[in-house]
């Protein structure tokens, strides 16, 4: 690799600002080179004194380490080599007695873990094996785990989120990047013809999406490593329909919505209509009834009346109910003669807001407030909308799920929202969430995870598909020192409703 000059300032990698800026991307197209890639940004070729050396010359500084399982070595360590860094084989003798301090460690998890039985069976030596690997590490030095969730026909195990919260329990969990294999452009299975904006804008995939993982170790001392042990979610998950054809579907795509209307731009956070209808036409019928219980604007009730859905919403804010409204008479030439809709205003947590609504529905889709990520201070786009006399948050109500402080209180009164609106859901049908994890104060919170960790047991669990936005300008969080990516996708989970 050609020498660099290297910013004297930058403790982290090599990379000018440009390259450092193109990494930050939450998502990534996969190739063969994504591995050397993690390494030359998460690593300086020469370190100093057991620190990244600001100079490049060899003479003032050793080769970082990068510490490679046996099982990765013919693919890890040629990469690491030929960007002039030192590969460390952690063998378990080594890993057990070296006192060497490793700059980063990279291992690839997707052909040890391919189904639940191997991951069940290797997962407690494998914590093991990368716990002694973290103790090894310099303190603020990274880790990152690449692999992918399991699908079967007997169930979906999402492994790569359980593996991830239990390594999370020793090193810092930092973010993740979701690798998409690129594929031919084609019509996402499901979507008809009646909804082309939808299909035009889509990105084929393959198969699958990879994981990264991130994690910086943080502490001197590393707690014990935490038992592991299947939890009641996985014991009791419900399975999912075998009528279901998941091997059809996108596993990611791109939706290039067009302008706000001046209405809707009020609402801090509004999902694209075209993005929304996919999802209906793919899990109803004309005709079905289609119910959000966290409206907002109304982006799911208007794109359901569009594709001939009778369209139910429950909205918290009385002023985006009134929107609603305004939407549905500005487009009464554009949709269907008398479409069916309502809206009503009230609390999707208490049992009286769906009096008034019918007693079951065929498809649920819907969006969570991300905690409260929209009070946080200082955020860039937070000040603009300030500046620009917009809302900058949902409301000041307390009922208000984006107004709880807590983490742990906001995830329990939203599972027990979902839980409420399942029990309308008519056995066998779909829910959709489309939801993120959550970044806050240099510590990331998987939102997405833990809803659908502890759905489970409540529904079956269905394979994710990703929103990858693609129109969003890069920022560059952290630069010089830490690692922040810029979050341009959404989760979007799919959960079925036992028969029985």
């Amino acid at each position: 690799m050609p020498s660099l000059e290297v910013d004297p300032k930058n403790r982290l990698n090599d990379l000018d600002s440009r390259r450092w800026l193109q990494f930050q991307k939450s998502w990534f197209y996969l190739g063969a080179e994504t591995p050397a890639e993690f390494i030359a940004f998460f690593t300086k070729e020469f370190c100093h004194d057991g620190q990244p050396s600001t100079t490049h010359p060899s003479a003032n500084g050793k080769r970082s380490a990068v510490g490679i399982f046996p099982e990765n070595t013919a693919t890890l360590e040629p990469m690491a080599k030929s960007l002039g860094r030192e590969a460390i084989v952690l063998e378990p003798s080594i890993v057990a007695s070296s006192a060497a301090a490793l700059d980063y460690v990279i291992v690839d998890l997707r052909e040890i873990f391919q189904n639940e039985e191997s991951y069940l069976r290797q997962a407690p030596v494998w914590l093991n094996r990368l716990h002694a690997a973290a103790a090894l590490m310099k303190p603020n030095s990274y880790l990152t785990m690449f692999l992918c969730n399991s699908d079967t026909s007997e169930r979906y195990l999402p492994l790569a989120w359980e593996l991830g919260k239990l390594v999370g329990n020793f090193l810092t969990m930092k973010d993740e990047k979701i690798g998409c294999e690129r594929g031919e452009d084609h019509a996402a299975a499901g979507n008809s013809t009646t909804a082309p904006a939808a299909a035009k804008h889509i990105v084929a995939s393959g198969a699958e999406v990879m994981y990264c993982l991130n994690f910086r170790r943080d502490a001197e001392v590393i707690p014990p490593l935490p038992h592991f042990l299947p939890t009641p979610e996985q014991q009791h998950q419900q399975k999912a329909s075998t009528e279901s054809s998941w091997d059809e579907r996108l596993a990611w795509f791109v939706v290039k919505p067009p302008p706000r209307e001046k209405n809707v731009l009020l609402h801090p956070a509004k999902f694209p209509e075209p993005f929304i209808q996919q999802f209906i036409e793919r899990f109803t019928e004309p005709g079905e009834w289609v119910l959000d219980p966290m409206a907002g604007t109304g982006s799911a009730l208007v794109a359901a009346a569009a594709c001939h859905r009778a369209a139910y919403g429950i909205e918290l804010n009385p002023a985006f109910c009134d929107i609603i409204q305004q939407r549905f008479e500005a487009r009464r030439t554009e949709l269907p003669a008398a479409p069916i809709w309502q809206v009503c205003s009230g609390d999707a947590g208490i049992a009286k807001t769906y009096d008034k609504l019918p007693a079951s529905f065929h498809y649920v889709i819907t969006s969570p407030p991300y905690w409260d990520m929209l009070r946080m201070k200082g955020a860039e786009t937070q000040q603009k909308r300030k500046q620009a006399g917009l809302l900058q948050f949902y409301s000041d109500d307390e009922r208000d799920l984006g107004n709880m402080a807590s983490y742990e209180d906001f995830l329990e009164n939203l599972v027990k929202i979902y839980q409420r609106v399942g029990a309308r859901l008519e056995p066998g049908r779909y829910m959709t969430i489309i939801v993120k994890n959550v970044k806050k104060k240099g510590q990331i919170f998987p939102l997405a995870w833990d809803l659908a960790i502890r759905l489970r047991g409540d529904f079956a669990l269905c394979r994710e598909q990703f929103w990858c936005q693609d129109d969003q300008k890069l920022a560059p969080f952290g630069y010089r020192y830490a690692w922040v990516s810029n979050t341009f996708h959404h989760y979007c989970l799919h959960f079925q409703k036992p028969l029985f």
